[in-house]
């Protein structure tokens, strides 16, 4: 019995924490969006969908190259990640099938692209809102777009990011 303390802070540094009433927050590191698919993953789960979970809708945020998905609603607040506490009553985009395409336009999208170095960053003030199809909100921050080994050059689409999810239909983030 002595050990339980350090494993129950083990499976926190591992499965995220939660902060206030419901909110899970976590931080992804590192997924691989270089393939000709999406890569899916369930923000309530915290960890890549499988591909049959993705074809029955279980999954809730999406990559591939730049592109970004959400099996819901989404927008992109031009506001640091920290500083969005509640998620807006309104503003959301939603397809027809249900989901929504992260923006990519050069005024809106969340990466700035530098044509000399062709290099991709996250947007510090970036920070994508989403509503999933299970009523639930998140606050998504992309942190990086590359997975860095000693010794080697960058690897690109290897996506980390943080996220908070709140309880189901709370708008609360903090």
């Amino acid at each position: 019995m002595r050990n339980v303390p350090g494993f129950l802070l083990i499976s926190l540094l591992f499965t995220g924490s939660v902060t206030g009433q419901d909110l899970l927050s976590k931080s992804v590191q590192h997924i691989d969006a270089s393939g000709e698919e999406f890569v899916y993953y369930s923000l309530s789960e915290g960890r890549l969908s499988t591909e049959l979970e993705a074809n029955f809708g279980a999954w809730d945020i999406a990559f591939q190259g730049t592109s970004i998905k959400v099996n819901g609603s989404s927008q992109i607040l031009d506001v640091g990640f920290d500083l969005v506490e509640e998620a807006p009553e309104e503003g959301y985009a939603t397809e027809d099938d249900g989901t929504s395409e992260i923006p990519s336009d050069a005024e809106s999208r969340w990466f700035n692209y530098n044509f000399d170095t062709h290099v991709i960053t996250a947007v510090a003030d970036k920070t994508i809102v989403l509503k999933t199809k299970t009523g639930e909100y998140a606050k998504v921050k992309i942190t990086d777009y590359y997975k860095t080994v000693f010794g080697s050059d960058p690897v690109p689409r290897s996506y980390s990011f943080r996220y908070v999810l709140g309880a189901e239909g709370s708008r609360q983030l903090n």
